[in-house]
């Protein structure tokens, strides 16, 4: 593979590949580690790329496998500040201190919803709800069946739901 076009790949995928792990590992450090790793399996391994799915597929795949080695190795947990980096931080134009701690309230919320979640459902909810990946892509990637990445998600957001009104009652 020529360096310019691994260059447009990696540009291309930087980010949105950055972004999944980030939200699956939940430390930036950790993140860019695996990052590397990914792109670093693509570059030695494009040559077995055999188009059976969309580029794109296999890298989130490679990501996947990259982050679920890091997981085995390490326990993390998606933290407050690390949703914030993804998160548009809400600008204080405009809005009230009060404003402002509600919306920190339902972040450290969400976050502790997302950390209640088993790894298969925020995975899944991470790919279509935060990446907006397509149902065939995440059946792809995660290697399930696509009725069953339908009925994962719908699940997974059930759950996710239920500990949510949980917390919040707290």
């Amino acid at each position: 593979m020529l360096d310019a076009e691994f260059s447009a790949l990696y540009k291309k995928y930087k980010n949105p590949i950055f972004s999944y792990i980030f939200y699956l590992a939940g430390d930036r450090p950790a993140a860019e580690e695996i990052c590397q790793d990914v792109f670093l399996k693509v570059y030695l391994n494009i040559a077995k790329f055999e188009n059976r799915s969309s580029f794109k597929t296999w890298i989130y795949k490679i990501a996947r496998n990259a982050y679920l080695d890091y997981a085995q190795a390490q326990k993390r947990k998606v933290t407050i500040d690390n949703i914030e980096f993804f998160v548009k931080e809400l600008e204080d134009r405009g809005m009230s201190p009060e404003e402002h701690a509600i919306n920190m309230a339902t972040k450290e919320l969400i976050e502790k919803t997302l950390n209640k979640l088993s790894q298969k459902y925020r995975m899944l909810l991470i790919l279509r709800d935060i990446q907006n990946l397509s149902y065939k892509e995440i059946s792809d990637i995660a290697e399930i069946e696509l009725n069953s990445v339908k009925v994962g998600i719908f699940r997974a957001r059930r759950e996710f739901q239920k500990i949510y009104e949980e917390m919040e009652e707290l």
